[in-house]
Formats: structure tokens, C-alpha cells, sequence
């Protein structure tokens, strides 16, 4: 009797024990810790971002420049120790600050060409996206849709002054360049001067410093004419032309049909490293694709090889 008893009190404390274990787990391994949980964003995916702390400055291009600024508000936004400025200085500008230390990330329109800056040997190529730019021109010009390389040649050296001389009205075309540095003039005198740079001059030329200024100035100048992002000409509603009978497209981008794009750089002085990588990791990434695309960026893996050949400095 007494053996029954103690078999009955044995059974009863090994159930016991074995609702208390299945409770303790279930309490211990439902809930991720803290330390495993993503971070969620504010459009309510998850973001794999690296948060960094500490203060970025970031400078240069002034076309890549407004998705830096979203990115970095973004990346902020996320990562409450980190703090990111962005100057809009041009690409020129962009690539100086970083070799002197003045900007930890320089943004740029153009690959660094080691023959004319040597001493910019000492910069990291960070490939971000694929920047397509147009041939833009006041509401005033009608009749014009399309525009040859030789037009272009003639009107931003001075030789074609007047809008019918290209079929357009009895207009006076008013050129309207980027200063010297910029990475998008630098890639119009490239790929859609056949290397030739600017040199019309006189009182229906004048220069505009940005992107946003560029946009501006073509909206309010009659008879002006000069080249933006896509992004600013349509957010402008500027009318944008063909080139060589080539529309600034995506897909024309994508085969270099349309040769007035380029890849979008963010250079830092050595390898990447820090605060730097895990932002510039953050501007290429799939969590930013969304933004890349707000801002009129192409992604660099939609290109052709022959496109991606055709923007790459050969060694």
C-alpha cells in the first residue's frame, strides 16, 4: 500500500515538472531577444542596415546629390547616432574635398581620371547607380524634337546662334553651361561633343551652378537650351530632346543607344570604412532601391556589358 502511495506521489511531481519546463520555454523561445530583432522601417519592411554612429560629411555632385540627401535622411532615420550632411559642390569639388580630407565621401558624375589628377590615387571607387542625363530647352522652341551630335557641336561653340538655323523658330538660342568641374558637363563634352569642350561665349551665354539652377534658369530664359538630370528636366516640366534620334530612356540607356548617361560614384580617401561604408552599403542597397528610383537612378546590373564597357576607363 505504502509502495502505491509513493509510486502516485512520484508521478504527480514529474507532471508537475513537466508543465513547468514546457512553460519556461515557451516563455524563453517565443519572443526573439532584442538583439535579434530587425529593425523595422517606417514603410514597414525590414532593414538590414549596419547602424553606425558618428558624423559623415558627404559632398560633390550635384545630381547624385538629392538621393544622398534622401538616403541620408533615411539612414538618420534608422540609426539615431549617426549624423550626415551633404554638400552640393559639383563632382570636381566632391573629389578635392576628399583628398584633402576636408569630406569623408566625394560624389561624382565620372570615373577619376588618373592621368590628368594623379594624386587622386589615393581614392576608393564606390559605384552607387546610373545617372541619365538630357538635352533640355525652353517652351519657347518649338519644332525642335531632335538634335544631331554636330547640331549640339555648333550650338555650345558658338557657330549655330539662331533656332531656325536647326529648324526651330527665328529664336536666338541662349547657351546655358555648367561651371568647369562639373561631372555633368564633363560627361556632355565626353559622350555628346565627341570630347570637344564648350567654348560658346557673349551676352546669350551664361553658367549655372547646379542642377536646380539649370532647371530654373531653362524654365524662365527664352530661347535657352542646356543639359540636366532626367530626374530635374521632368520634374520641371522642361522639354527634353533627342539625341541623334535617341530618346533618354532606360532601355536606350541600358544598350548605350542613348549616350548621354554615365555611373554615379561616392569616392572616399582609402577603402571605405565605418560610418562611411556601412552609408554608402546602405545608398546601393536593395532597401534603397525605392529611393534610387524616386530620383530617376537606374540600377548599374540592368546595364549591357557593352554598355557598362562603353562609361569604363580601360587600364
Amino acid at each position: 500500500m505504502l509502495t502505491k502511495w509513493r509510486i502516485a506521489i512520484i508521478l504527480t511531481a514529474l507532471a508537475m515538472l513537466s508543465v513547468l519546463v514546457t512553460a519556461c520555454g515557451a516563455s524563453t523561445g517565443g519572443t526573439p531577444s532584442a538583439d535579434n530583432t530587425p529593425t523595422a522601417t517606417k514603410s514597414g519592411t525590414t532593414s538590414k542596415i549596419n547602424c553606425v554612429s558618428g558624423t559623415l560629411g558627404t559632398g560633390g555632385s550635384t545630381a547624385l546629390g538629392p538621393l544622398v540627401q534622401a538616403a541620408a535622411k533615411s539612414y538618420q532615420s534608422q540609426c539615431s547616432g549617426a549624423n550626415i550632411t551633404t554638400q552640393l559642390t559639383g563632382s570636381g569639388a566632391g573629389l578635392k574635398g576628399v583628398h584633402e580630407g576636408g569630406l569623408q565621401v566625394g560624389n561624382s558624375d565620372n570615373f577619376v581620371s588618373l592621368k590628368k589628377n594623379p594624386e587622386y590615387s589615393d581614392l576608393t571607387d564606390n559605384q552607387v547607380a546610373v545617372v541619365i542625363f538630357s538635352v533640355i530647352i525652353n517652351k519657347d522652341v518649338t519644332g525642335v524634337t531632335n538634335l544631331t551630335s554636330e547640331q549640339l557641336k555648333g550650338i555650345f561653340t558658338g557657330k549655330i546662334t539662331n533656332w531656325k538655323q536647326v529648324g526651330g523658330p527665328d529664336l536666338q538660342i541662349a547657351v546655358i553651361s555648367r561651371p568647369s568641374g562639373s561631372g555633368t558637363r564633363n560627361t556632355f563634352s565626353k559622350y555628346v561633343l565627341g570630347g570637344m569642350d564648350e567654348s560658346v561665349s557673349g551676352a546669350n551665354h551664361s553658367t549655372a551652378k547646379t542642377s536646380g539652377d539649370v532647371a530654373a534658369n531653362v524654365q524662365s530664359k527664352s530661347g535657352s537650351i542646356s543639359y540636366d538630370t532626367i530626374d530635374f528636366a521632368k520634374k520641371n516640366n522642361l522639354t527634353t530632346v533627342k539625341i541623334d534620334g535617341q530618346e533618354p530612356t532606360q532601355d536606350n540607356v541600358k544598350t548605350n543607344a542613348y549616350k548621354f548617361w554615365n555611373i554615379e560614384h561616392m569616392y572616399t580617401k582609402g577603402a571605405a570604412s565605418g560610418l562611411a561604408k556601412s552609408f554608402i552599403d546602405y545608398v546601393k542597397s536593395a532597401d534603397a532601391a525605392s529611393l534610387r528610383q524616386q530620383y530617376g537612378f537606374m540600377e548599374i546590373s540592368a546595364l549591357s556589358s557593352d554598355a557598362l564597357a562603353a562609361k569604363t576607363p580601360k587600364a
